[in-house]
């Protein structure tokens, strides 16, 4: 394929892109709208829920109050005769607590009513109704309209007198004050697929499709979400309560959204083939040089570009690119330092900047790999600072930090450069090494003993002696036993008998001396450092 041909292939795959991505931006933009549309109706629809809970619990509240007025238990008790007397009793008594609800009855054993005048059409929904000694609330079914009925017992010396029953009608009133008349929302009631009564008149009467939940008339669009409203009568059906959102408006929105959006992609397609098209005219130098940048990015390589003084278009893009180059390197460089403080904290103790436990864990394969292929000794060799509690318990954890750090500048200062320092915990220190002869780590062990006698820490002008024990434990590369626990439980073991022994000692593990003799015929023997003061060493 010719550089010109690839050059339209990219034009081409280029204006793909932005076309892609703008459809898939307004696709994103558009389940957005209907996701956050869908999660304000669930809300709506719980929150009218709990709403209509309140409001059943505070209705029971009202006919608790209501039954256990005293007035109003002793003229049932003594009986009523009067009509006017009959009203007057219980008009007094809801006065008195200020009852909201828009019915208050007291209704006899049987269900007839003592107290209190019933609208027409709740006559029937009374019949319904079956009177118990316990208090309830429920929904009963009032002449197209839902009525909220709470139930509680008149009770005297444990004689039922009555029945108190306090309703509140959720109608065309109850709509509007639970939502405003508004074209963008909707509460309202609806039975068979036709509103019955809603918060927005303009809608009272339309049919909706309640598999679907949608709400179509005239030009809007309502999404719905039924809200439970339960319990009612058995044998009743209620109609069904629903709240709606008008996405007529989020749809004129969108397609203002889409509209623009295919504009700027048609506009942004011209511009693309625009800038082929002048690539194409002035291809030269400049369009070679950046292909071949471009192929040395693919690779990983961010190669310098050589900047253009000329004015046309090309060179500026070339220079551009070459910014772009540099900032790339800037920032690769940054993000390189930033790996390798990363790493290094990784693998290294903050307060002391030895490796830590963790690089133990990592380069302790390479290391027993490397006296397996060479038939050498891996030598470990394990420092405890001596009486470091006391250290902490007279200096404080700020003295203690001190004579760590002072350690373990010690230990660098005085390290062999194949030598690898560690600190694994508290005051304990390891250093590994590949060794052709154990002797020189157990010396080396022994020069650190000396010099931590002969070197006291410094702190606020004081000074803090120290002393350090030491176990030595080795593992040779051809006896098959090769592990780095098995090698630290050695070390362990001889620093736990240099503790034991009085501290400020070395001791040598068994398996240096074992594996020293097993050594071949004409290497040198190993010096064996048993105890630093009483100075026995065995050859």
């Amino acid at each position: 394929m010719s550089y010109r041909s690839r050059l339209l292939l990219y034009v081409g795959m280029l204006m793909v892109l932005l076309v892609g991505m703008m459809t898939l931006s307004f696709k994103a933009a558009r389940d957005v709208i209907a996701g956050t549309t869908s999660a304000y109706l669930s809300y709506i629809a719980d929150h009218q829920g709990a709403m209509l809970a309140k409001q059943r619990h505070a209705l029971s509240r009202e006919a608790a109050l209501l039954a256990a007025e005293a007035h109003l238990r002793a003229s049932l008790r003594d009986g009523l005769h009067d009509r006017r007397q009959e009203h007057g009793v219980l008009e007094d008594s809801v006065r008195r607590y200020g009852m909201p609800g828009d019915i208050a009855l007291v209704l006899s054993a049987t269900g007839e009513i003592l107290l209190g005048a019933p609208q027409r059409k709740l006559r029937q929904a009374l019949r319904a109704i079956a009177l118990t000694d316990d208090a309830r609330s429920f929904y009963l079914p009032a002449g197209g309209d839902v009525l909220m009925v709470a139930l509680h017992p008149v009770l005297a010396s444990g004689r039922r007198l009555g029945t108190v029953l306090v309703g509140r009608y959720m109608d065309q009133r109850w709509l509007t004050g639970e939502q405003s008349v508004s074209s963008d929302y909707l509460l309202f009631f609806a039975s068979q697929g036709r509103i019955l009564r809603s918060s927005n008149p303009r809608y009272q009467g339309a049919s909706i499709d309640s598999a679907g939940r949608h709400l179509e008339y005239e030009d809007d669009r309502f999404r719905l979400r039924e809200i439970s409203y339960q319990p009612g009568l058995p044998g009743q059906v209620l109609p069904g309560l629903w709240f709606g959102i008008n996405e007529s408006a989020t749809a004129r929105l969108l397609a203002g959204y889409e509209y623009w959006l295919l504009f700027f992609a048609v506009l942004g397609s011209l511009a693309v083939a625009l800038v082929g098209w002048l690539v194409l005219r002035n291809f030269s130098r400049p369009m070679s040089a950046l292909m071949l940048i471009t192929r040395q990015m693919m690779n990983g390589e961010l190669p310098v570009m050589k900047r253009s003084h000329a004015k046309s278009e090309m060179d500026q893009l070339v220079n551009r690119f070459a910014d772009v180059l540099d900032s790339l390197r800037r920032e690769q460089a940054k993000l390189e330092m930033a790996n390798r403080k990363l790493q290094e904290t990784a693998i290294t103790d903050s307060l002391t900047g030895l490796y830590n436990r963790r690089y133990l864990q990592e380069v302790a394969p390479g290391l027993f790999a490397q006296v397996v292929r060479d038939d050498r000794y891996l030598t470990a060799v394990l420092i405890d600072l001596d009486h470091f509690k006391a250290i902490n318990d007279s200096w404080g954890h700020l003295g203690g930090d001190a004579v760590l750090v002072h350690f373990a500048q010690l230990l660098q200062h005085n390290s062999r450069a194949n030598d690898f320092l560690f600190r694994i915990g508290g005051e304990e220190f390891l250093i590994l090494n590949v060794a052709e002869n154990p002797a020189d780590s157990v010396a080396l062990a022994e020069k650190f003993r000396e010099l931590v006698s002969c070197s006291p820490a410094s702190y606020q002008g004081s000074t803090i002696p120290l002393t350090v024990s030491i176990g030595v434990s080795c593992c040779y590369g051809k006896s098959g036993d090769i592990s780095l626990s098995v090698l630290m439980r050695a070390a362990d073991k001889s620093l736990y008998q240099a503790k034991s022994s009085g501290r400020n000692t070395v001791v040598l593990h068994s398996s240096c001396r074992q594996k020293a003799v097993q050594r071949p015929t004409g290497r040198p023997r190993i010096t064996v450092i048993e105890g630093g003061n009483s100075g026995k060493r065995r050859t």
